[in-house]
């Protein structure tokens, strides 16, 4: 059971992992949009949203705003159901594809499940796409707390702060054991766990981190394959 705080008994048995950039690398719904969403006829509209965009994308309180736009817009006219259908296709595709899953964090997460931990996905990515990445990977048996859309429409986004609210729907309270997390977005998470895991984290990160969550802090570097 791994990693662990030197002398502290742990008192929970839940590990929490984020999906992007953890476990997965890259955005998986930002390829979605990218691959489906704005492709063929639509890659014209993509290309002027970024330009249009760009000046909020640049200002890190105005990022999920942008994206928030980038969604919708690419999103425009699917029914729910056609729009879950190809969420899922997606994320078959995406868990199978070459490179993609992120070794390590995989092999953690079957150490943790194996130590009989309660293993959770909290990800700000869409539920149908992230539920199909972590079926196909063999990780069918893992709870997953994601965002939620209908067509086109936001109905949750699971970034942030909001994480922690839609954990405590979903009855995963704190404390945890721990929790793994590339972004500084989950620093609500990581203080919650005993041991709080930031993985391929720069200097910058590291060293804010550091400030909130002290010696609890561990650095992980993992790579994709």
């Amino acid at each position: 059971m791994a990693p662990e705080q030197e002398g502290t008994a742990p008192t929970v048995d839940t590990v929490i992992f984020d999906l992007d950039g953890v476990l997965l690398r890259g955005d998986a719904f930002g390829l979605f949009l990218r691959r489906v969403a704005f492709a063929g006829a639509r890659l014209p509209l993509a290309v002027v949203l970024l330009v249009l965009l760009a000046p909020m994308m640049i200002i890190p309180a105005s990022r999920v705003r942008a994206a928030r736009w980038m969604s919708r817009i690419g999103l425009w006219g699917c029914g729910a159901e056609q729009l879950r259908a190809e969420l899922g296709r997606f994320g078959t595709d995406l868990g199978a594809e070459p490179g993609r899953v992120i070794a390590p964090a995989l092999a953690m997460i079957r150490t943790h499940l194996a130590a009989g931990d309660r293993v959770v996905v909290a990800t700000a990515c869409e539920h149908t796409l992230a539920r199909a990445v972590l079926d196909v990977i063999g990780l069918a048996e893992v709870e997953l707390v994601a965002s939620h859309i209908n067509g086109p429409r936001l109905i949750v986004h699971n970034h942030g702060a909001t994480k922690m609210v839609q954990l405590a729907a979903h009855q995963v309270t704190p404390p945890w054991r721990v929790a793994y997390s590339d972004s500084l977005s989950d620093l609500p998470i990581l203080a919650a766990a005993e041991q709080a895991v930031l993985v391929n984290a720069n200097a910058r990160q590291v060293a804010r981190a550091r400030q909130v969550l002290g010696a609890r802090l561990t650095t992980v570097t993992w790579t994709a394959g």
